[in-house]
């Protein structure tokens, strides 16, 4: 999180060296929730390896979304991010925790261009060519199809791949979330969870048919014969 933090600070101070920002991770951020005076911005088709941590299986995406939340004080001339990182589920586990991605610094970079763009136009009113947008999805190209059932995003209903003609939009303003001068109190929010998938009620269901087998074996060979 750290190399988030100081490529993104490093980019807005060159470009308003006047306001501070602050960028901070929060894994409890939902979508469309925002408090008065924030804006949404979610990011598609980032570029993120993962690594199962119980079978080590790993893999790469070209479908990591990452969810913005965006606010600025004109007043007081600080801005806050808050930003939350989508995971998947391995495919080779029953038992499966959502992992987290990994980012190259290419990567980061190219995310946080956007997100840049995006603060420069909404926050700021200041004109954004399109072409100056870069494109977020870099390393090596994956030829697997995206698997919904394994995606974060898909199962909260924001990924674009599942749901194309639902898109989450870009930028929204809203209602209720924590103020950001209560941040330094709060904390970082640490809502890892795990998804509750097919798989798992498969492994489940097995564990229960596998006990109650050998309860039936064993009360077959109490009981006494005739």
């Amino acid at each position: 999180m750290e190399m988030w933090k100081q490529i993104f600070l490093q980019k807005m101070q060159q470009v308003h060296p006047g306001d501070k920002w602050a960028l901070k991770l929060d894994n409890n951020l939902q979508p469309n929730v925002l408090g008065p005076g924030w804006m949404q911005f979610l990011q598609q088709h980032a570029f993120g390896r993962f690594q199962c941590l119980q079978c080590h299986h790993a893999w790469q995406s070209a479908q990591v979304h990452v969810l913005f939340h965006i606010h600025l004080d004109r007043r007081r001339r600080r801005g806050w991010v808050k930003m939350k990182i989508f995971r998947q589920e391995c495919k080779k586990c029953l038992l499966v925790m959502l992992e987290e991605p990994q980012f190259s610094s290419p990567n980061v970079k190219r995310v946080l261009d956007s997100l840049g763009q995006k603060i420069h136009q909404k926050c700021y009113g200041e004109a954004v060519h399109p072409n100056s947008v870069p494109a977020t999805v870099a390393g090596d190209p994956t030829k697997e199809p995206h698997d919904s059932t394994c995606c974060e995003a898909c199962g909260l209903g924001v990924c674009s791949v599942k749901h194309e003609t639902q898109t989450l939009p870009d930028v929204i303003v809203g209602s209720t979330c924590t103020p950001p001068e209560q941040w330094e109190q709060t904390g970082v929010a640490t809502g890892v969870g795990s998804g509750f998938s097919w798989r798992q009620c498969c492994c489940y269901s097995c564990c229960v048919l596998a006990i109650s087998a050998v309860l039936f074996l064993l009360l077959l060979y109490f009981t006494p014969k005739k």
